[in-house]
């Protein structure tokens, strides 16, 4: 991984993994990770000349799946995850635990071990671990080191010298991953007095300073005028923090096949605008931006970690604010693709913004042409009520990306669920005064009508979208705090790997 310094919103960006020492000398503390096919008895077996008779008791992998034993030469932390049960393994097994997931989580908890017992030099030792288990352990070590506050107020971490005997490959590629996933979370964490449209933008770019594969380019309120961007601008129109576009062209070296066009959300406070919200729905609405914060996360790993894959990130930017010059439940606004779009409700802003930004994806031709078009949003309340604060839902109008995201989800611990993309629903947003409702009449089904607007806006082209809530409420797992949670960052790694190439 690149060792330039990065900053972003009050942190420098390192990595706890990267400082890892691979020389096998004295530590004072160690976690054993036993993969899903260790035998626990033999386990048990290796570790007689650390563990006294009565500590050796103790482990049952049947009770539990972390035990934290004093030791003979120091604490050990023992870690093995629990066999699914038949209840994980419902709808197909779609949703069930994956071996990367489990042992991102249990590492994620054996991290709070660690700061227990202030260990300051930590040995990892895998026991019979699928290389999947070792990059899920890696990436839980890095997504539990970080913790918003300390590192905007430039407080030590005091984080223990981990001692790693692992593929360097996997070491690397964890780095990459977890990063990616705490840059998605920090840009959720960081407040809307600080992270506003243009400094989003900003930020954004210098990630990518000197890099001769990565371009980008930020659209002000005077280029969104020139391209005809009516809904965009509508939305930021009544916030001192004007609305812009930000557009990063990734393209390796040699690479020929079409790009993958990636689209997030870039609310960057959502007041509802003239329909306000209440209070408590308003709170949290710094997190609108999670769409845009996935994909930027996304993008880090997928620069850092040189993956042969065209692809172009459009991010639009607004304040959705209320002053005199707010839009209007009822305006009539014209989209970059010409169709006209009557106002139902100023809370639903995200398919608008996203709706000018897909249509500029859309439009680009020759070796530019994206092969698909793959949206991420803090969409709608409506897919929390359905499914939750864990489980994504996700919509697409073709079947190998339906495949693909549904296996690149479970796989990375990243739940999503296939939802109907139903056209039956599509006459909820047909209107008398323009060619299309933005927003259906009525609270029935609005994740799936939301997801039916922006498909207006990808026809022709393969399309998914995400519809995700970017926020742990509580900490769990390798989130070690509540807050953002870098929700989709990992199953688009996955996603971008495995997507055909066309």
């Amino acid at each position: 991984m690149s060792q330039k310094e990065r900053h972003l919103f009050g942190w420098n960006i390192k990595s706890w993994l990267a400082s890892a020492s691979f020389d096998p000398s004295e530590t004072d503390t160690q976690i054993i990770y036993c993969g899903q096919q260790s035998d626990p008895v033999a386990v048990l077996q290796t570790l007689n000349d650390q563990l006294l008779p009565w500590q050796s008791k103790l482990v049952n992998f049947e009770e539990t799946d972390l035990f934290s034993l004093a030791g003979k030469t120091g604490p050990l932390v023992i870690l093995r995850p629990r066999s699914i049960t038949e209840g994980q393994k419902r709808d197909g097994g779609l949703l069930a635990p994956s071996a990367y997931g489990l042992a991102r989580d249990l590492m994620g908890r054996a991290f709070v071990e660690l700061k227990k017992y202030r260990s300051a030099r930590v040995k990892v030792k895998f026991v019979n671990a699928t290389n999947e288990e070792i990059r899920g352990a890696l990436v839980g070590l890095e997504m539990a080191a970080y913790a918003y506050r300390p590192l905007v107020q430039n407080q030590p971490l005091n984080l223990p010298q981990l001692v790693l005997d692992v593929d360097k490959k996997i070491w690397l590629e964890a780095q990459n991953l977890g990063i990616g996933v705490n840059i998605a979370r920090h840009l959720v964490n960081t407040p809307p007095n600080i992270l506003f449209p243009l400094s989003f933008a900003l930020e954004a770019s210098k990630l990518f300073d000197g890099n001769d594969i990565v371009s980008v380019s930020i659209w002000d309120e005077e280029r969104l005028k020139r391209e005809r961007m009516g809904l965009h601008l509508a939305v930021g129109s009544a916030s001192q923090h004007r609305p812009c576009l930000l557009h990063v062209r990734y393209r390796p070296t040699g690479v020929k096949d079409q790009p993958i066009a990636l689209v997030g959300k870039g609310v960057t406070f959502d007041s509802g605008g003239l329909d306000i919200k209440d209070p408590a729905s308003m709170r949290l609405m710094k997190k609108d931006m999670g769409g845009a914060a996935a994909i930027l996360g996304t993008l880090y790993w997928l620069v850092e970690s040189k993956i042969q894959r065209n692809v172009d990130v459009y991010i639009p930017l607004a304040e959705n604010a209320i002053s005199g010059h707010s839009f209007r439940p009822s305006d009539i606004l014209k989209a970059r693709n010409g169709m006209t779009v009557e106002i139902h409700n100023t809370d639903a802003e995200g398919r608008l913004v996203l709706a000018d930004a897909m249509a500029v994806a859309g439009e680009q031709k020759g070796a530019d042409k994206p092969c698909a078009i793959i949206v991420a949003a803090t969409l709608t309340g409506a897919i929390k009520i359905g499914l939750g604060a864990d489980v994504a839902g996700f919509f697409t109008n073709d079947e190998e990306l339906t495949t693909v995201i549904t296996r690149q989800s479970q796989a990375h611990g990243d739940l999503m669920w296939h939802m109907p993309l139903f056209e039956g629903y599509r006459s909820r947003l047909e209107t008398t005064v323009a060619d299309i409702n933005h927003c259906a009449v009525g609270s029935y089904g609005g994740a799936v009508t939301a997801a039916l607007f922006l498909a207006e806006f990808a026809k022709g082209y393969p399309f998914a979208h995400l519809d995700i809530y970017a926020w742990a409420d509580a900490e769990r797992g390798a989130l070690r705090e509540a807050g953002g949670s870098g929700q989709a960052v990992q199953c688009l790694s996955g996603v971008l790997q495995q997507y055909h190439l066309s």
